[in-house]
């Protein structure tokens, strides 16, 4: 699931590993012959499958046919995918990102409908390779100053798979932890849910490692994360044990750290940010601006169903709502807060609760990758505890039904019994 950076045909996008494993599990999904339970989870993944497709055709004929009314000709200074495409209606993005999308849904409704609990090890190994490859890559970096990328073969855009980008941290360059993702910021929506399993499963090492990825991927998105995580779990959890302290402490320890001994590097990933005076802070504002101009030009019908699935490119949040409109805006906000809401932190499903609430956070303020395979994995892994609560309290509603309707029963047996014995 994290290897997002290595294409297996290098010449067509979209075509990396948990993609296709995704398109394969829907093919077993189809032609598997097997009955009873599975049986019913197949009927309950199909239907929610064709429920995503007809929202989808929905939205898709809404905002074409919002173009046709306004006759609109263009976007204005808009971000969008593939800018060189001067094409409104029917743009070939819309179709390459539905790709991605029912990659990701198939991840997700497989993990939902027929994950198992022993499975939650090669979940913890996919953490393991994430924090090790990105720990390789800046132990490379730090010794021979070029990046040691050997896996990328991938383009975003302009940019490469291993788009490697550095921090200066007073006389040393370094580079920042992006491991097998295309950017620092996309790296922090994997690293702090891979960092909460780990976490809650005990594993401390692991957690180490992470948290030192986390550290030194030196990105603003991932320490404001971070911190919403740790507190979040802590309040979930109603106590704050010996490892979530741990952790906490030697966080803060690196934020102070930046802060007193580092003020150059701190204001380069704060401060200058939030004004707008790095690149990545002017970057953002001059998105905004042109996505606010852009929208000031929208009709009701662009309002009520977007101006097209995969058309703005931006951060998830302001693009679901400015591509798919009010009515994708809301099915995206129930798919990630019914879980948040909903998901009882006993057992295993603390981790994914706030697993999900972070990924929620890091959507609204900073990640633009909507696609991404753990993203997905961990929100099916969320329904599945979901289910499974939701099971565990209907069986035990059902006993103690049982059990009542037992009572008068064995009353009255208990009564004959006792008037044979007295005649």
């Amino acid at each position: 699931m994290p290897v997002t950076s290595f294409l297996l045909i290098p010449r067509i996008q979209g075509t990396i590993p948990a993609y296709l494993l995704a398109f394969a599990s829907a093919g077993l999904v189809l032609v598997s012959g097997e009955t009873g339970h599975f049986e019913l989870q197949r009927n309950r993944y199909l239907s929610i499958a064709f429920l995503c497709a007809g929202i989808w055709l929905i939205l898709f004929c809404g905002s074409q046919f919002g173009h046709l009314v306004s006759n609109r000709v263009a976007f204005g200074d808009l971000a969008l995918i593939r800018p060189e495409d001067t094409r409104v209606l029917f743009r070939p993005a819309m179709f390459t990102q539905t790709l991605y999308l029912g990659a990701c849904i198939c991840i997700a409704l497989f993990f939902r409908f027929f994950f198992r609990e022993e499975w939650m090890r090669y979940v913890l190994w996919g953490a393991w390779f994430l924090a090790l490859y990105g720990i390789y890559e800046w132990i490379f970096f730090f010794v021979f100053g070029r990046p040691g990328d050997f896996i990328a073969n991938r383009m975003y855009g302009d940019h490469p798979g291993s788009w490697s980008q550095t921090i200066q941290v007073g006389p040393l360059t370094l580079l920042r932890i992006k491991s097998t993702f295309g950017e620092p910021s996309w790296f922090s929506a994997a690293v702090i849910p891979y960092f909460l399993l780990a976490l809650h499963y005990k594993r401390k090492l692991l957690a180490a490692a992470l948290l030192f990825c986390i550290v030194f991927s030196t990105s603003t998105s991932a320490f404001i994360a971070f911190t919403f995580a740790l507190v979040l779990y802590g309040v979930f959890r109603r106590k704050i044990n010996a490892s979530l302290l741990l952790a906490g402490l030697l966080f803060a320890g690196a934020f102070a750290l930046l802060y007193f001994s580092l003020p150059e590097t701190f204001n380069e990933m704060f401060t200058d940010k939030f004004r707008g005076e790095n690149t990545s802070g002017q970057g953002r504002l001059e998105h905004s601006a042109a996505a606010n101009d852009a929208e000031a030009t929208f009709t009701l019908l662009n309002r009520i169903f977007g101006i097209g699935f995969g058309y703005h490119y931006g951060g998830v949040f302001f693009a679901v709502l400015m591509n798919t409109g009010w009515i994708g805006f809301i099915v995206y906000c129930y798919a990630f807060a019914k879980p948040i809401i909903f998901l009882r932190p006993e057992g295993g499903g603390l981790p994914v609760k706030v697993c999900i609430a972070t990924l929620f956070l890091l959507f609204f303020i900073s990640v633009s990758e909507l696609f991404l395979p753990t993203s997905w994995m961990f929100l099916g892994i969320a329904y599945w505890y979901l289910d499974k609560f939701r099971a565990n309290r209907t069986w035990m509603a059902a006993l103690a039904t049982s059990r009542t309707e037992a009572i008068p029963a064995m009353a009255t047996k208990a009564k004959v019994e006792l008037v044979k014995q007295t005649k």
